[in-house]
């Protein structure tokens, strides 16, 4: 079940035609045909399946949407990214160190096979399970986590060996969901992952890896009991098929659309589609290892010489918010008055201290992918446009993020890299404190002396400190172009007009929140 399947463009073509033919041919029609007559289906075509069906394994937030369907986390950001309760009711602090968080778990919680969720559920989802398998990435989410004190099957006190004052955002972060003990002891890991129940709002119905997933809500849920009564998701790869299926009315909705398109289908009756910024960050990712880039006077030169504003119009249409930071408007480390200028007389004039200039170019590599994000790989090709004007010769390399990812772990990377950086939860602990930390994978910038000030703000219980310290450190980064910020991102969607569809800052597709109008 965790096996990862390696595909190339024309496998992704023939997938996108064989999940067009079965949205209509398969056997589960009769449903199909319901949710198209009675509006209780639900059929998305989703760019992606998951790659494991243990929910704690990955961050990768294009699975999230299909795991929060079927789990459920502690807590829950709003569409507004405002975190609030979900199966932790109530969460306070119980010292002024923050190192000890008093939670209570709703009661009443079942998973899909019946059985109560109590607070050993939520110890060996967050604290055990991690410990015993240090590869997991809810094992990165609650690294200062020792201990979970439980008094009841509802309340406990999560122990942390330090003062970690934002532990409440990882339990509605990436990774946070709270899975059967008892039920994996029973089946084992390998069992829960060829029959994994949760305790969300939907359970599954029929999986067949690649092609769909079929799913009913669960009748014992907790929560508030979703409007459409089934989903199925048709894994689609191909983005032409997405429109294809949703032009069509063989899917209901399908998300990840190319920006031209979707800008088409706003104008096809009966169809609803929307270009929509969400918490995520188009940057280039600095590497201070490999020349030219440890040079200040040329990394300035590639920052100062980008014209955002003419990025998101050419691409976006107008719909990518300009980034000075890597923070997005509205989150808590976001600044106002500040803005990082586009001047290309400063550019050459920086590169001519250093001997460079349009006939005698600088010249590095822009890696960057080809459909992670939309139009990835044509923003790269305009940055390389912007900065030929100025000296620069950028030749663009099209790779994978997870050979970028490889490359970086490994400090091999040979250029810049375009990134699209996904921060659910908006806090910068999330964002700087992970992309500039020169102990993680994700970082390029590898100044030790931020890993301690990223220690200082981790641990900071002054919220006004901690906010005040990420926006320095963040100021600085742009000032000096350790990360170059482009864009805030946007995701497309596209729906059949008559399902009410509410939109979530992260960009998730949210299908318990969704209803057909009447």
């Amino acid at each position: 079940m965790q096996e990862k399947i390696k595909i190339d463009r024309r496998s992704f073509m023939v997938s996108g035609a064989a999940a067009a033919l079965a949205a209509s041919m398969w056997p589960m029609r009769d449903l199909l045909a319901q949710g198209a007559e009675g509006k209780d289906t639900l059929v998305i075509s989703y760019p992606s399946d998951v790659p494991s069906w243990d929910p704690t394994a990955l961050t990768l937030p294009i699975a999230q949407s299909i795991y929060a369907t079927v789990f459920d986390s502690p807590l829950r950001y709003t569409k507004d990214l405002k975190l609030g309760p979900m199966q932790i009711t109530e969460w306070k602090w119980l010292d002024d160190k923050k190192q000890r968080l008093a939670i209570t778990l709703h009661d009443g919680i079942t998973f899909h096979d019946g059985s109560k969720m109590t607070m050993e559920d939520v110890k060996w989802s967050l604290l055990e399970h991690p410990a015993e398998n240090p590869k997991l990435a809810i094992r990165g989410m609650f690294p200062t986590l020792t201990d979970v004190e439980i008094s009841s099957p509802t309340q406990a006190v999560l122990v942390y060996k330090k003062p970690t004052p934002t532990a409440p955002i990882f339990l509605g972060f990436l990774a946070a969901f709270i899975l059967p003990k008892a039920y994996i002891k029973k089946v084992g890991m390998d069992g829960f992952l060829e029959k994994p129940i949760g305790a969300g709002p939907y359970r599954i119905v029929q999986y067949q890896r690649g092609s769909r997933l079929v799913l009913e809500a669960y009748d014992g849920y907790w929560g508030k009991k979703p409007a459409v009564k089934n989903v199925v998701f048709l894994f689609t790869p191909e983005a032409s098929s997405r429109v294809a299926l949703v032009e069509s009315k063989r899917a209901s909705l399908a998300t990840d659309i190319p920006i031209r398109e979707t800008e088409r289908l706003s104008k096809t009756p009966g169809i609803t589609s929307e270009i929509y910024p969400i918490s995520a960050m188009y940057m280039i990712k600095v590497p201070s290892y490999v020349k030219p880039f440890d040079n200040d006077n040329v990394r300035k030169a590639l920052h100062l010489s980008i014209d955002k504003q003419a990025l998101s119009k050419a691409l976006y249409a107008g719909k990518a918010p300009v980034l000075s930071i890597v923070a997005t408007k509205g989150t808590p480390a976001y600044i106002d008055d500040y803005a990082f200028p586009y001047d290309t007389k400063e550019a050459i004039a920086l590169l001519a201290k250093e001997g460079y200039s349009v006939k005698n170019p600088v010249k590095i590599r822009l890696l960057t992918t080809n459909g992670a994000f939309p139009n990835d790989y044509d923003m790269a090709r305009v940055l390389a446009s912007m900065w030929k004007k100025v000296g620069i010769d950028a030749t663009v390399e099209e790779t994978t993020a997870a050979k970028v990812m490889e490359l970086s772990h490994n400090q091999k990377i040979t250029g810049l890299q375009l990134y699209n950086w996904a921060n659910a939860t908006g806090d910068p602990d999330n964002g700087a404190g992970r992309i500039l930390d020169p102990r993680l994978r994700f970082s390029m910038w590898r100044d030790e002396s931020i890993g301690g000030r990223i220690d200082a703000l981790f641990s900071e219980t002054d919220e006004k400190k901690r906010i005040a310290g990420y926006q320095a450190l963040l100021k600085e980064a742009s000032e000096k172009s350790w990360v170059i910020p482009l864009l805030q991102g946007v995701a497309t969607i596209a729906h059949d007009s008559t399902l009410n569809v509410e939109l979530q800052g992260n960009g998730y597709v949210s299908p318990r929140l969704y209803s057909w109008q009447k």
